[in-house]
């Protein structure tokens, strides 16, 4: 089974209607085309890693003088890198943008996954309180204070 995380956004009337899922784990399209993956993905800045990795490469091999053997292992060492952080950047990216994570599916695929989502959350609203998920954290009710 794999493995999704779901994020919508708050300013939404009906949240999960836009809900965003998000596979945990290697993405494969990331790792094969690294570039335009992040480009599709407007991941502006892992895009521009990617380039400057690719310099850092290209030197190291002319620097080295390292033959097509160096050179696409460290292609190959930089799509795997890649595409291990692909999904990650894409939460980040999201959360910056104000999205929220608000669960954790498994299913066999995204479309599984998308079902056990929504009938979960027709259910149980996805169980989070919303008294606590305003209640500010203060010291005196010890109670830490996350970023």
């Amino acid at each position: 089974m794999k493995v999704y995380t779901v994020h919508t956004h708050p300013g939404d009337a009906d949240p999960m209607e836009n809900a965003i899922l998000i596979r945990e784990g290697f993405n494969f399209w990331a790792f094969l085309l690294s570039g335009l993956w992040a480009l599709y993905h407007r991941l502006w800045l892992g895009f521009f890693g990617l380039v400057a990795v690719s310099f850092l490469c290209t030197f190291a091999v002319e620097l080295f003088d390292g033959g097509p053997e160096m050179d696409f292992a460290l292609a190959l060492v930089t799509g795997i890198g890649f595409g291990l952080i692909a999904n990650d950047l894409r939460r980040r990216k999201l959360a910056a943008k104000g999205w929220k994570m608000v669960d954790i599916v498994a299913g066999h695929d995204e479309t599984d996954a998308e079902h056990r989502c929504f009938e979960r959350s027709k259910n149980s609203r996805l169980r989070v309180p919303h008294a606590m998920s305003a209640a500010p954290s203060t010291p005196s009710t010890g109670s830490p204070s996350y970023p």
